[in-house]
């Protein structure tokens, strides 16, 4: 029987909840210099000795008597009275107070002269001027990194103490198969586990993946108490919803106490908390992207409480692309790719859902919609929380459109010339709409080859913006079918299976009137012995449908202002768009090639404008 959630806390009281609840154990362990990357001091670590533990040479020359040398001038060079040839390192006799650099001497008639005097202490590394013994090195609370590494080591360092918290995360259903597998119908390549590990290592958590336990309620009750006996929080993957194959919930109800159920949050709005033998275990969303947020908002927040280190996260201001919509009274997370048009950084929404996890890989950043908003509004401040580095962020191409797999391509080769291309994806009037408001540098757009299309689809939209077009590819198009259909079964194409592409929509229009093919008969049983779709000529052939009759061309474009076309990133996707090898490798995407010979790359002002 399905069940409701218990109840549906907000995201800042679950927080509060969770933190009251499970204060800090301040478990530690012990573990060898080399291993201790990324984990986090549990006490203070001091100096075992001096470095140097002696007075020591800067540089290759001779140690001298610093009141011997008085009075060499350019003039009046004088002889090293007292000297020892001396290398970088080595210990300063107690005899010596000054090393003279051997490049500011020569020697003549058997002596070692200098034109300059020593003072004294010149060139000579004191005792502890690194450190002193008992100096304090490193901080408790300290994230360890590779160049603490070196430096520990050097202060007699070889073992320290550092905190410890041991995650046990259990893969929960059926329907997962590990990766490496093709899943067939139906199954799941199970990825969550593998991206909490990754997530809670970068931390210094110390993780431990058990195997799949299929939505059986007494095994996966068993794992959870094996896990909370080895662990201190365990963390449950999926099976904490409300199917007939949640079993997640009860299982640890039957255990312990369930602290909360739902969290006002999207994605991630089926998260549960759980008290058992004092111990946090935490039921996640099977879907990777909430599962994602979960763990980034929710179980983050605890072992930062617990004194684990905080993920590297920067931020920056931008203005939001288009109007956001939210529920009040939900904290919703959305990713977004940021890039810097005309000297101002848009931040452009990818779609959104707990599944869609090419949103979260395609975005560079997320921005956060509090439950005291019922959204945000186009050309608003918002701060981002970036998941790519700050310094990408000026060699970001945006692009608004059609994510097709001529998209992909570009991306891959523009790589090649030090900048990064994201396409958010959008209909050809919202990449329109985007290039007026001058939120992106490119727009992607699919037109039907027709004389209007262009016309009526971009132009239209753009008064008086001076554009460049460049068509880079095209596809021919037809009505497949598993047989010859009829004209009453190709006229529900108007209305069953009618393709998304708004290109697509007008080539078939314009067909079927050509063809004198009017309204669709009243019983659309008629078309139920036929498969019969819209698509292209690789597509039909990959579905094995045998007939194809072709309806035209579309052509796949890239619409960019004029007066961006030099900027570096834009120019480096124009002369990519028109490069030799790009043309050559668009022809494995099943497009044909369209415009020009392509031989030679254009320059932006080549490419061809199109003026209103």
């Amino acid at each position: 029987m399905t069940q409701r959630y218990l109840n549906l806390t907000s995201l800042s009281r679950a927080l509060e909840i969770m933190r009251q609840r499970f204060p800090p154990s301040g478990h530690a362990e012990s573990m060898p210099l080399q291993l201790a990357v990324g984990r986090v001091t549990a006490e203070p670590l001091y100096a075992e000795y001096s470095v140097p533990i002696a007075d020591i040479a800067k540089f290759d020359g001779y140690a001298v008597k610093s009141h011997e040398t008085l009075g060499a001038l350019d003039q009046r060079p004088l002889p090293l009275l007292t000297y020892l040839g001396i290398n970088t390192g080595d210990v300063i006799p107690p005899a010596f107070d000054a090393v003279i650099m051997v490049e500011d001497t020569w020697e003549e008639g058997g002596r070692v002269w200098i034109r300059k005097s020593a003072a004294p202490g010149q060139n000579i590394r004191r005792t502890g001027e690194d450190i002193q013994a008992g100096e304090l090195v490193l901080p408790k609370g300290h994230q360890i990194r590779p160049s603490d590494i070196g430096a520990l080591a050097t202060y007699g360092i070889t073992s320290l103490r550092v905190r410890a918290v041991r995650v046990g995360i259990i893969p929960t259903g059926s329907d997962l198969v590990p990766p490496g597998t093709l899943p067939r119908p139906g199954q799941t390549v199970e990825t969550n586990t593998l991206m909490a590990e990754a997530y809670l290592r970068g931390m210094g958590a110390t993780c431990h993946r058990y195997g799949v336990v299929p939505d059986d309620p007494d095994r996966i009750l068993e794992t959870v108490a094996e896990a909370v006996a080895e662990n201190d929080l365990v963390l449950v993957s999926a099976g904490t919803s409300t199917g007939s194959r949640d079993h997640s919930r009860d299982a640890v109800a039957r255990l312990g106490e369930i602290v909360f159920h739902g969290i006002a949050m999207r994605p991630g709005k089926s998260v549960l908390l759980a008290d058992l033998d004092g111990k946090p275990v935490f039921g996640m969303p099977g879907y990777p992207v909430s599962a994602q947020t979960v763990l980034r908002e929710v179980v983050a927040n605890l072992l930062l409480w617990w004194g684990l280190a905080p993920p590297l996260i920067e931020e920056m201001d931008a203005r939001l692309a288009r109007r956001l919509t939210s529920d009040l009274g939900f904290d919703e997370f959305v990713p977004v790719s940021v890039g810097q048009v005309n000297g101002t950084c848009w931040a452009t929404p990818h779609p959104r859902g707990g599944g869609i996890q090419m949103s979260v890989v395609r975005a560079n950043g997320y921005i956060h919609i509090p439950a005291g908003r019922e959204g945000r509004e186009a050309g608003e401040g918002v701060r981002v929380s970036l998941t790519a580095p700050s310094a990408t962020v000026a060699r970001t191409v945006v692009c608004v459109g059609k994510r097709d797999p001529v998209i992909a391509e570009l991306g891959n080769r523009l790589q090649d010339s030090g900048y990064l291309l994201h396409c958010c994806n959008a209909s050809t009037i919202g990449a329109v709409l985007a290039l007026r408001a001058n939120t992106c540098h490119v727009a992607s757009v699919v037109l039907p080859d027709m004389e209007s299309a262009w016309n009526d689809l971009v132009l239209r939209y753009l008064p008086g913006v001076n554009l460049l077009r460049l068509p880079v590819g095209m596809a021919e198009l037809g009505i497949a079918s598993t047989g010859e259909p009829d004209p009453e079964t190709l006229a529900l194409l108007r209305v069953s299976n009618r393709p998304k592409s708004q290109a697509a929509r007008a080539l078939l229009d314009a067909w079927l009137e050509r063809e004198g093919i009017g309204h669709p008969p009243q019983d659309p049983d008629l078309a139920a012995g036929a498969e019969m779709r819209v698509c292209s000529v690789g597509e039909a052939r990959e579905a094995g449908l045998l007939s194809f009759t072709p309806i035209g061309y579309e052509s796949f474009n890239l619409v960019i202002r004029q007066e961006v076309a030099a900027e570096g990133g834009v120019a480096a996707l124009i002369r990519t768009a028109r490069s030799r090898e790009f043309r050559a490798s668009l022809l494995a995407t099943g497009r044909e090639l369209a415009g020009g010979s392509g031989d030679e790359p254009l320059n932006p002002g080549d490419a061809a404008p199109a003026r209103n």
